[in-house]
């Protein structure tokens, strides 16, 4: 791939606020996103074309995932509840209540049985997705969880939040197993690489970093946003990253090197999501001006429908 600064034409539009997150489906035909309009929408990627919104939440929604077969959602709000939604119907199946503030993040083990969410009462928390049930609950962040993610084998969680730390737990104990420290500002956001070996953080220290999930050692230290990052992701192949930030630009890194190989700008305002179509060919992200763009990672232009 080559270096260069990307033009903005496309983009998906409907949300009325900041757009805080984005998925993409495991067949890679629909997209999810969360808004602070209180609204999930779900669109054809293809046609960038809203399919429907889901509006049950009562407050900003931060986060959204889908389950395994791409045809039930999970999202969660400073309303302090995550919803289980059926994307056919559009009508949430169940309530998860348990956080006493508002909830950052939630992602769903790969067999779909157990969530886990993070949220500002400084918790983590692990649900059963098919009874709305709370497994446990995690404490030892000293501030705001604002992320969490599961690794590939299910049994362990990551976390990332306002104390500036990364922290694994036990799903099966709840016990805490390491913390990572090293950004000097907040994590606003975690990712596991496929093969569950290794993470990625995103700070309010303008940079993204690289940890091995084995030695619990970083590897790698990954500078150019020019402020905040606020995002960040794995290619499928967990060879590249994405990352997105309050300098209005996501930017796509070689993770064998930490070298920036492009930076894609056509946001108006700050990046607050990004994510790779299952295929890894492109990418998306999603922010303040309250638009989903959509981007080829190879030539680093816009996608029109």
């Amino acid at each position: 791939m080559l270096g260069g600064v990307a033009p903005a034409s496309a983009e998906f539009a409907g949300h009325g606020a900041i757009v805080n997150s984005v998925v993409v489906s495991p067949d890679g035909k629909q997209v999810l996103s969360g808004s602070w309009d209180y609204t999930v929408r779900l669109w054809d990627l293809a046609t960038q074309k809203e399919i429907r919104v889901l509006n049950e939440h009562r407050a900003s929604v931060n986060s959204v995932v889908f389950l395994p077969g791409g045809r039930q959602a999970l999202s969660a709000s400073w309303d302090s509840t995550i919803k289980l939604w059926d994307l056919a119907t559009g009508k949430a199946i169940r309530s998860f209540a348990g956080h006493a503030n508002n909830v950052s993040s939630v992602a769903v083990s790969r067999d779909g049985k157990i969530a886990v969410s993070g949220g500002w009462d400084r918790t983590v928390r692990l649900w059963d997705v098919g009874s709305g049930r709370e497994l446990r609950t995690l404490s030892g962040h000293g501030a705001n969880v604002m992320s969490v993610a599961f690794l590939p084998d299910g049994k362990t969680v990551l976390s990332g939040g306002y104390d500036q730390t990364l922290k694994l737990w036990s799903v099966e104990s709840g016990a805490e197993i390491a913390t990572l420290a090293g950004h000097a500002n907040s994590v606003n956001a975690v990712s596991v690489s496929p093969d569950g070996k290794r993470a990625l953080s995103a700070s309010t220290d303008m940079t993204v970093r690289l940890w091995d999930l084995e030695s619990r050692q970083e590897i790698l230290v990954l500078a150019g946003h020019d402020g905040f990052v606020t995002s960040v992701a794995f290619s499928p192949d967990g060879k590249f990253a994405l990352s997105g930030g309050g300098d209005r630009t996501m930017r796509l890194w070689d993770l064998a090197t930490g070298q920036e190989i492009r930076a894609f700008r056509g946001h108006r305002k700050p990046v607050w999501s990004v994510t790779f179509t299952p295929d890894g060919a492109r990418g998306l992200s999603a922010g303040y001006d309250e638009v989903i763009r959509l981007w080829n990672l190879a030539s680093g232009e816009e996608i029109s429908p």
